[in-house]
């Protein structure tokens, strides 16, 4: 029976700001992204130990800057910083998952990031919404280290085979497999909450409602809307009272259509 929930944070509860990050830095070097990946994240992420929070960020920004032969005055650190940041956002939708699991399981935060994550939950309150917090640059364990998995556990008095824990990297969730933990490689929300009903852990999803463009949507009701809006009249006063009414007509067709299918109805830009 599964007791308590580890989330990842990028990729999973929050987008991928960092790689993100690394793809912009690949553009403005001209170098491919796997160099810039294995500079970024194995190198200085993992081998020199940022997300552990053994180096600072100005060091992060000096070594991954002097190593794609970036001059420091040719960017903008903190526009790269930012860009990172709305990347990063938290997903609405994972933000209302977690908060319906915590009313029958534990549910943390396990994930490898650096003091970043501090300044989104200034922004966006990301640590409010979680039982336990299991952050690298926190604790000095990444998921690198196998036993993150078994402090994660203690600290939360259950046995491994009682956690389910979702990563979007394959290779994380091999890892916690190895220490007994139950792993999702999260692909996408509809499959994972497939699985979640599959372990008994949701009875009752939460999900997001689908969307779809307004023109979609209006298609089955077309022929009456422009019979309805090619409505001409003679004077200003009658054709200001037309237009209000076909807004009011247009605005019940959008209800109607919204009531039927149970769609989030929005404007296609």
């Amino acid at each position: 029976m599964i007791k308590a929930i580890l989330f990842d944070y990028g990729g999973v509860y929050g987008g991928e700001g960092f790689s993100a990050l690394l793809r912009r830095l690949a553009r403005i070097s001209g170098r491919s992204y796997e160099t810039v990946f294995n500079l970024g994240f194995k190198k200085i992420c993992i081998e020199d130990g940022f997300v552990k929070g053994k180096v600072t960020e100005d060091y992060f920004w000096h070594k991954i800057l002097k190593g794609l032969n970036i001059p420091p005055d040719k960017v903008d650190i903190d526009q790269l910083r930012e860009y990172m940041y709305k990347q990063f956002k938290p997903r609405k939708y994972m933000e209302k998952l977690v908060d319906n699991l915590r009313s029958s399981h534990a549910v943390g935060l396990l994930s490898d990031q650096t003091r970043w994550l501090d300044e989104l939950d200034r922004r966006y309150n990301i640590y409010s919404h979680f039982d336990y917090l299991f952050l690298s640059f926190k604790i000095g364990l990444s998921k690198h280290d196998p036993e993150i998995f078994d402090y994660a556990c203690r600290k939360m008095s259950v046995q491994p085979s009682e956690v389910f824990f979702i990563d979007d990297n394959a290779d994380n969730i091999r890892v916690a497999k190895t220490r007994g933990l139950v792993g999702h490689v999260y692909k996408d929300y509809d499959t994972l909450v497939k699985r979640m009903r599959e372990l008994g852990i949701l009875k009752n999803p939460v999900r997001e409602k689908k969307k779809i463009p307004l023109e979609e949507a209006l298609k089955p009701y077309i022929k009456d809307l422009e019979e309805a809006l090619e409505q001409r009249h003679p004077s200003p006063v009658l054709y200001f009272d037309g237009i209000s009414y076909r807004l009011r007509l247009l605005k019940n067709y959008i209800q109607k259509i919204q009531e039927r299918y149970g769609f989030e109805i929005f404007e296609d830009s």
